[in-house]
């Protein structure tokens, strides 16, 4: 349910290697319910297990105050406010379900296009978002972007009234499409430059598990490390292996549509590719080799993912059976001319992108006119090649197709 420290060490030690002894690594983090420190301790979250980490903040400690009885103003010098250009989320919706207080109640601390945002965050060189690889009831996926988009809100604005009663969820009504503007906004103003999303396990039935048997049952054991620099890319591959159409998925959609994040205060731009035409799986895991698909399935591995805690609310739609299709494809001819590979291809209509790999080794994608097609091979020495096509469809179901090449 909650990121292994162990995933958080180990990023914080590869870190540490690239920035040297005098950089400043934190830990940051605010519990959706509870005191966060506590939470931390229980889960390992300790500067005896974070050994590479300089510091462990809890967001609730940022500041002073909560917002039903203070002003944001009281936690200034902590957080700070953004605004945010072409915002989607534009009112608080009241009436909020199962989450206490409705959200009408907190319109005034985010009026439109204007968002609260932990400084140290919002300023750092760089900031990696290590989510759970698991899905949601409300927001179908909850990975890098909500990670972000709910996770990282300062819990002194946007939280409760209680250090020990956070509620941040009461900030937006999670039963509507509100919660996908929202999210989709804030991850706007706040992006992530980088994602290390564990799924060591991998949870069904997210975003909890209600007890220690309902856990053993949902995870997946996937044994898997996922990275990127582009959380929403990373997002629509992880919504891929749970078998759920991440076109159906508001928040995904939205920041897909427009294409990049809120120029963070360094200047750098935040790329954002939401379609999988346009998306590179690099490892030595692929999608189909852990991906859900068929009928929905309890425990390790095995069928499309569930999320039966409230049907009704969970946004979107499983893969369908049709979409889950095969694609097709065959070598017709492969060539070296000069510094050129050409090759003709044949492929089946539900083909959206191929990768093309010589002796292993990833070199080129397309996604438009892949019948044929020809890439520099200028690098390519002499000799005798293995070439692999390999083609994806809109949902990441992939094929093979190979033949050797003499240079």
């Amino acid at each position: 349910m909650t990121t292994d420290w162990r995933v958080v060490q180990a990023v914080a030690v590869i870190v540490r290697e690239i920035i040297g002894p005098t950089g400043t690594i934190r830990v940051m983090e605010g519990s959706g319910n509870g005191a966060t420190r506590t939470h931390m301790d229980h889960l390992g979250y300790t500067t005896t297990n974070l050994s590479a980490v300089d510091e462990i903040i809890a967001l609730e400690e940022e500041g002073t105050g909560f917002s039903v009885n203070a002003n944001p103003a009281e936690s200034a010098g902590f957080n700070q406010q953004v605004a945010l250009p072409n915002f989607s989320y534009t009112a608080a919706s009241p009436g909020q379900v199962g989450f206490g207080t409705p959200a009408g109640t907190f319109a005034q601390y985010f009026p439109n296009g204007n968002y609260w945002v932990n400084t140290k965050m919002y300023t750092a060189d760089a900031l990696i978002s290590i989510p759970v690889l698991k899905n949601h009831t409300n927001s179908g996926v909850t990975g890098s972007v909500k990670n972000i988009g709910i996770g990282a809100t300062p819990p002194r604005i946007y939280g409760m009234n209680s250090d020990n009663v956070q509620d941040r969820n009461a900030m937006v009504n999670h039963d509507t499409n509100d919660l996908h503007q929202w999210i989709a906004d804030y991850f706007a103003v706040l992006p992530a430059d980088f994602t290390v999303m564990d799924g060591l396990q991998g949870l069904q039935q997210g975003p909890i598990a209600t007890s220690e048997q309902n856990w053993n049952t949902n995870r997946k054991n996937l044994r898997s490390i996922l990275a990127s620099r582009d959380a929403l890319a990373i997002d629509i591959v992880a919504s891929n292996i749970m078998g759920w159409d991440y076109t159906s998925v508001p928040y995904i959609t939205i920041l897909g549509e427009r294409g990049q994040a809120h120029t963070k205060p360094n200047e750098q731009t935040i790329t954002l590719r939401g379609h999988t035409r346009d998306i590179v799986v690099l490892g030595n895991r692929r999608i189909d080799d852990i991906r859900g698909s068929g009928p929905a399935g309890t425990g390790t591995n095995g069928g499309r993912w569930a999320c039966t805690l409230s049907p009704a609310t969970m946004p979107g739609n499983q893969i369908s059976a049709a979409n889950e299709a095969t694609p097709m494809v065959s070598i017709t001819t492969a060539t070296f001319s000069g510094n050129d590979l050409n090759m003709a291809l044949t492929l089946s209509a539900n083909t959206v992108k191929i990768d093309v790999y010589i002796g292993g080794v990833y070199r080129n994608s397309f996604n438009t006119n892949m019948a044929n097609i020809s890439m520099d091979a200028s690098a390519i020495a002499n000799g005798s090649h293995n070439i692999e096509v390999r083609a994806f469809t809109n949902f990441m179901f992939s094929a093979v197709a190979t033949t050797t090449v003499m240079k």
